[in-house]
């Protein structure tokens, strides 16, 4: 997880800074450098320079090259970009004046240069610095997922991909494929091997079953405890309380009225808030509050004094510099998440127009649940693909359907007895699970069922607001069903035994005899 690279690290003063600025530009004015490579080398130096500075900046040598390709490289294409090009452009066009009038007379022109150069330098600091902090509680966040399934055998097989690559898709490719694509092929292979699937028939389809539990079944049913990092336990302590509430508000407002901040294509507001508790992280945020607090404090107190508005022009200055701040911050952020998006379909390689709708959703969200939900969603598009894969060839013979059916636990559903849940009104709600195990299957699809189901039992108000929270909870009993067509295969072939046993052994169920056919038909019915 994310370390933080500094602590008490002493900061060179301005002038010191200015110098390595001026020698790094006029090492590559020497070579005679494009404009555009130019503007890269600067930048890729700064940051290396100025690392120590940077909160939570990583220690890792493949997390920091990470860092530095994607703002260097990797992002050039995006909107948000034209911000960093921007400021850089400024930043460098600011150390050339400063290196011509250098030991000059004019001190207050040379000084009024200075100024802008190290505002320029704080707003690209700030934008690493966004960077940082959304790459770090991504991979945080990400790890912690695999904690809470795997156990700490997964902390492991996790730092060596940190380790191996930086945030880019070979980093995605590889975790997905070893905690999800693996997994997945291993569960099914277990499925088959320990006979947890079944065989009915119906009518002319002999129908194999392969429940989803037995692959989530392989998960840590109890999530360990897991010690928060310094930038998860930061981001969980945005808005709880009042004065951190203001600056999140604050923070927010600041970026949805425009300024510095570019919105990507598609973002949305509730992007933007989550980008904003991600900003609220830096301190610059609560400096940013305090300072308008106490702008509105000496305006209140100075409103019939004269030169007000000398005063005031003063301090929307110097708050406007602080919301730059925030904004490139926030900028860094939305950068990651845009290209962690990007890369992290690529990692997938094959995925659907809904695959990336919901990828993006979920790693725009970047929390833990929101990615729990996400590797889930994996796990089963996986499944679901690996199962597609068995049939692939034979699809005029075999056809794939998912049952997907909402259920509650009956712990959860026993505790509702308090509320006036009988014996009747459950077998009303719920029937059992075939599966057996600790569930009870929804018996209406759509909340408009089960709302029009409990009205006419005459629930408790109390009571069907506890039955409707476990519906919309999301679990569900989800079956993969292959339906084989007897019809189908008695006309490509007359060996139809021999032909539905070469189906089977697709998806690596051996020969069968009548006689062990006939049983698992009879324990599948």
């Amino acid at each position: 997880m994310s370390e933080a690279l500094q602590g008490n690290a002493q900061v060179p003063d301005k002038e010191k800074r200015i110098d390595f600025y001026l020698g790094i530009l006029g090492r590559l004015k020497e070579r005679s450098t494009l404009r555009e490579v130019l503007e890269r080398e600067v930048f890729l130096e700064f940051i290396k320079y100025n690392n120590s500075r940077i909160n939570e900046f990583p220690l890792l040598d493949k997390q920091q090259s990470g860092i530095i390709t994607l703002l260097c490289h990797r992002s050039l294409d995006l909107p948000a970009h034209e911000f960093i090009k921007k400021t850089l452009s400024e930043f460098i066009l600011m150390l050339g004046r400063y290196s011509k009038l250098k030991g000059g007379k004019d001190k207050d022109v040379l000084e009024g240069i200075r100024s802008r150069i190290i505002n320029a330098e704080t707003l690209l600091i700030k934008t690493v610095q966004g960077v940082v902090y959304a790459t770090c509680l991504i991979s945080d966040n990400f790890e912690e997922v695999t904690l809470r399934h795997f156990g700490e055998p997964a902390l492991k097989k996790y730092n060596a991909l940190l380790e191996q690559f930086e945030l880019d898709r070979e980093f995605w490719s590889s975790l997905i494929e070893q905690f999800i694509t693996e997994e997945v092929a291993s569960s099914l292979q277990e499925i088959i091997t320990e006979e947890k699937y079944s065989i009915s028939r119906d009518k002319s389809y002999l129908i194999l079953r392969f429940p989803f539990d037995a692959v989530t079944g392989r998960f840590t049913s109890e999530i360990p405890a897991i010690d928060k990092t310094r930038i998860q336990a930061a981001f969980e302590k945005v808005g709880a309380d009042e004065e951190s509430s203001k600056t999140l508000s604050m923070t927010y407002k600041t970026l949805t009225d425009g300024g510095s901040f570019i919105r990507s294509e598609g973002m949305s507001n509730d992007n933007i808030e989550r980008i904003s508790r991600l900003v609220c992280i830096d301190p610059a945020t609560t400096k940013f509050r305090e300072d308008y607090e106490n702008a509105m404090s000496q305006l209140r107190e100075a409103s019939f004094d004269d030169g007000t508005g000398e005063k005031e022009a003063e301090l929307a200055r110097q708050l406007q510099f602080t919301q730059d701040q925030i904004s490139a911050c926030a900028i860094g952020a939305s950068l990651t998440l845009d290209i962690v998006v990007r890369d992290f379909l690529l990692g997938l390689k094959n995925y659907s127009n809904r695959d990336e709708k919901v990828v993006s959703v979920f790693l725009r969200q970047f929390g833990v649940d929101a990615l729990d939900k996400l590797f889930f969603y994996l796990t089963e598009s996986k499944f679901n693909a690996l199962i597609k894969s068995k049939m692939r060839g034979e699809e005029s013979k075999l056809l794939l359907r998912v049952l997907k059916r909402r259920r509650a636990s009956i712990k959860d559903i026993k505790g509702l007895s308090e509320l006036g849940m009988t014996r009747i009104r459950r077998a009303r709600l719920w029937s059992k699970d075939s599966g057996g195990g600790e569930w009870l299957i929804f018996k209406h699809n759509t909340v408009k069922e089960l709302v029009a189901e409990m009205r006419l039992l005459a629930l408790e108000k109390e009571l069907a607001a506890a039955i409707l929270k476990l519906f919309e909870k999301g679990d569900f009993k989800i079956d993969y069903l292959v339906f084989i067509s007897l019809q189908a295969v008695a006309k490509a072939t007359k060996d139809i035994r021999g032909k539905l046993n070469e189906l089977l052994m697709r998806f690596g169920i051996g020969e069968q005899t009548d006689e062990q056919l006939a049983r698992k038909l009879k324990s599948g019915a």
